[in-house]
Order: structure tokens, then C-alpha cells, then sequence
């Protein structure tokens, strides 16, 4: 069971990585559920329903690690096309793989293509 600690912490971490209510307005932010799930880490990813013993195993598809958003936004080679144009972008001015916050703050159109592009559905399907 999830403690106050537990809440206050996981919704700092949202805060610090999604701008303040201004910000988000001028990034038109459109939260879908692979957003949300993409920037909270609860959702659809096997390693959150493992947690929550709604399925057996957590490992990824692909059969390298476990399925969590960094392994899909990072290392998942199932996921290698979508991630390319994100990579390139990031390319231009950082090293990759760069963090979750400067993806969103800097990288907000391509990080939600491939956000977008995420069927949890097809991905996990067994």
C-alpha cells in the first residue's frame, strides 16, 4: 500500500519534469494515457502490472529487460524506427541517451510522436 511519502514524491517527480501550469499551456500538452504512462511510470508496461500481480512476468517483449519507460523510451529494439527521429533530434545539441525532463522540455514534439506511437496493446500482446 502506497504511503503519504509515496504520493508527495511521485508527484514532485511529475512536477519536476512537466512545467508549471503556464508552461504547459504554451506546450499544448495533450495528456493521453501513453503520456501519462510515459511520464509517470504507471500504466500499461509490464513491469507496472507485474507490480500490481496483474500478469506473470515484467520482461519486455524483445527479451532483454524488463518492460519499464526507460527501457522503451531508451533501449527497446522493438521500438528502434520510432526512436530514431527522437535520437537524431536530441543528437543535434546533447549526448544520448539524454533524460526524461529535457525530453520533455526540449524535445516535447518528437517525445510525444514516439509516445504516441506506442500500441501497449499490439507491443504486449503474448
Amino acid at each position: 500500500m502506497a504511503t503519504r511519502m509515496d504520493t508527495i514524491n511521485k508527484r514532485t517527480n511529475y512536477k519536476r519534469i512537466l512545467p508549471g501550469s503556464s508552461g504547459k499551456l504554451k506546450m499544448k500538452i495533450n495528456l493521453t494515457q501513453n503520456f501519462t504512462t510515459m511520464v509517470t511510470g504507471h500504466g500499461k508496461t509490464k513491469a507496472y502490472l507485474h507490480r500490481f500481480k496483474i500478469i506473470e512476468a515484467p520482461t519486455c517483449p524483445c527479451g532483454t529487460r524488463d518492460q519499464t519507460t526507460d527501457h522503451l523510451l531508451f533501449e527497446c529494439e522493438l521500438l528502434n524506427k520510432e526512436r530514431d527521429i527522437l535520437k537524431l533530434s536530441v543528437l543535434k545539441t546533447k549526448d544520448w541517451p539524454t533524460n526524461k525532463t529535457d525530453l520533455i522540455r526540449k524535445y516535447f514534439k518528437e517525445f510525444k510522436k514516439i509516445v504516441n506511437e506506442i500500441h501497449f496493446d499490439k507491443l504486449n500482446a503474448e
